[in-house]
């Protein structure tokens, strides 16, 4: 690729206007000033795995059946994965 971002070297995938360079877990533990936290409805869940992929601070991992886990230590509850769940399974509560 040349004369971009990205070199041919990284694993790196361009989505959109995304650039998403795999997973990198251990990030800082926000969960004290979280104001939102998600709450996934496993009845509604379609396992497309799209917060996953969306959630900025790669908090979502998704089991051995393909649905999401959050873990609340890194999620700020920003609502980025329930705005981009299709089937509206994901909704933000109140913490606390």
């Amino acid at each position: 690729m040349r004369g971009s971002i990205v070199s041919e070297t990284e694993e790196s995938e361009i989505k959109g206007m995304m650039l998403y360079r795999g997973k990198k877990h251990g990030g800082k533990d926000v969960a004290n000033w979280r104001i939102l936290r998600p709450e996934v409805d496993e009845d509604k869940c379609a396992k497309c795995g799209l917060c996953e992929k969306y959630c900025p601070e790669e908090a979502i991992t998704l089991d051995e059946e393909g649905k999401p886990k959050i873990d609340l230590r890194f999620c700020k509850g920003c609502g980025i994965c329930a705005n981009e769940c299709p089937q509206e399974a994901i909704e933000m509560e109140k913490e606390g």
